[in-house]
């Protein structure tokens, strides 16, 4: 629809331009010096409001006089030989008024449209057209199983024209813009704003985003679903983009679409169940602990320990404190918690 009325701007320009151009080099042949005796001698002096019979006024010479009536007898003599051209010109000028305001308003100059244009879907900044287009989906997808682009189309052209800018091909347009955006996927009945109605998908997606890097075992061991159905609620939140996943080592986790993916392997490290146990006790002893002590209270392998405390140190998120000949290990509680108040 835009590249239609641009082009249409463009041949109304160009016509315009070229009738201009014609005008112009049959207005700019100047009069000699006979022409400009004619033009005086012929001109009816006592019907210009603008001149009286002083003696000052009467006294001009030649060329003075030629050029007082040259102007008024010039635009006289075009506006009778081109009147035509003027009426189209009038026309012409309010179509492209139209044009230029119409392009402007839908289509800023910079490419841009102001924030204050945009609104709101789930958290997705949508154009009023995307708006209202969306809006007339949910209400047809309330009548059909599955969201079908051509037949969704052709239902919104046959009931409106949007605000007036948008064909059928328009619609087209903007519903491809709303696939973009996930908010809605075809094939599917659901939308970005009924995705979350069912309660089963709406627990998942909070748990996700609540413990970022969280994984398979822990959505099925805390919110006790089986692994069928926690895959099957995780296929349609990635459908519409609401979460994503990370591997590491052939280990999957699941993060909120938006979370920092600086922070991805952090959270992958520290969700997991034996690390999570790790730092639990170490909040309990804010001296630190011993390998061995820590081994031993939590009935963990020591090479498992070490790995993990590693894993901390390269985080910086343990304070190492050597005492003797042994390492104490204590949670650097600034960083940890500043880690966690990012989530």
């Amino acid at each position: 629809m835009k590249k239609r009325r641009i082009n249409r701007l463009v041949v109304i320009l160009i016509t315009f331009f070229c009738i201009l151009t014609s005008i112009y080099s049959i207005s700019s042949h100047k009069p000699d010096n006979k022409n400009k005796r004619s033009i005086i001698e012929n001109y009816n002096i006592e019907n210009l409001p603008f001149l009286d019979t002083s003696q000052e006024l009467l006294s001009i010479g030649f060329e003075e006089t030629y050029q007082l009536l040259q102007v008024t007898h010039h635009f006289e003599e075009t506006l009778k030989e081109f009147e035509d051209a003027f009426r189209f010109f009038s026309l012409t000028g309010s179509i492209i008024f139209f044009d230029v305001i119409v392009l402007l308003k839908n289509h800023p100059i910079n490419g841009k449209i102001a924030e204050s244009d945009l609104l709101d879907v789930e958290g997705v900044n949508v154009t009023k057209d995307e708006m209202i287009v969306f809006n007339f989906i949910q209400e047809f997808m309330s009548n059909n199983k599955v969201f079908d682009k051509e037949k969704v189309a052709i239902y919104i052209n046959s009931i409106s024209r949007v605000n007036g800018n948008l064909n059928y091909n328009g619609i087209k347009g903007v519903i491809d813009s709303l696939i973009a955006k996930n908010l809605i996927v075809e094939g599917s009945k659901l939308t970005r704003k009924t995705i979350l109605l069912n309660s089963n998908r709406k627990n998942i997606y909070n748990f996700i985003k609540e413990n970022p890097g969280t994984y398979m075992y822990a959505l099925v061991k805390q919110l006790d679903k089986s692994v069928f159905i926690i895959k099957w609620h995780l296929s349609l939140l990635f459908k519409f983009q609401l979460i994503r996943v990370q591997s590491y080592n052939g280990k999957f986790s699941y993060f909120e679409s938006s979370f920092n993916k600086e922070n991805d392997l952090i959270f992958h490290t520290i969700t997991r169940e034996k690390c999570r146990k790790i730092i639990e006790l170490l909040e309990k002893h804010k001296n630190g602990l011993q390998k061995n002590q820590i081994s031993k209270e939590l009935n963990m392998h020591y090479n498992t320990i070490t790995k993990y405390l590693d894993k901390l140190d390269e985080f910086n998120l343990l304070i190492r404190d050597r005492v003797s000949t042994t390492n104490r290990f204590a949670l650097n509680y600034k960083n940890y918690h500043g880690l966690m108040q990012s989530i």
